[in-house]
């Protein structure tokens, strides 16, 4: 009886662990499908740049990354707890506890081919391209194409039909 006890708790997940962790990697991933990125981001590594502090979503990034590409490139993990303006991304997601970093890191990635994802209240009006909301406890995003045209990716209008548009 003991064993069965040690096991069970063992498959139980800790009190932090983002039961959306899942959800926003295979979005992130199928992001890519809907936007073209500079020639010069599609050479070497495909990076994606988590900004703050969530290891289950880095767990499921990395556990997506060694199983898909984009295009022909490999996919990189990327993970700080403050924003680094020399990682070269191709995504960076700013996660809510550095919401207020979102400002910053639109104007320095401005027309640098970069997609900005975000996961806080009106963060599309204050310049990223994706925002993550829950809505009737969906995970859902909103979408600004004006942010992604503004960042310099050529964007793929089938999006809106998936997304909460705000524009």
């Amino acid at each position: 009886m003991l064993f069965f006890c040690v096991i069970s708790l063992r498959f139980q997940q800790p009190s932090n662990y983002d039961t959306n962790s899942k959800f926003k990697a295979v979005f992130l991933y199928n992001f890519t499908r809907y936007f073209e990125w500079s020639d010069k981001k599609k050479v070497g590594n495909f990076v994606i740049y988590v900004v703050g502090k969530n290891e289950n979503l880095i767990s499921e990034l990395k556990t997506l990354a060694s199983k898909k590409k984009v295009g022909n490139q490999d996919i990189e993990i990327k993970n700080s707890y403050a924003f680094d303006a020399s990682i070269n991304a191709n995504i960076i997601f700013l996660l809510s506890d550095q919401s207020k970093s979102l400002a910053d890191i639109t104007s320095k990635n401005k027309s640098k081919s970069t997609l900005v994802v975000a996961e806080n209240a009106n963060a599309c009006k204050a310049g990223s391209s994706i925002n993550f909301v829950v809505v009737e406890n969906k995970l859902k995003f909103e979408y600004s194409k004006n942010n992604a045209i503004k960042a310099g990716l050529k964007t793929n209008d089938d999006i809106k039909a998936l997304a909460i548009n705000i524009e």
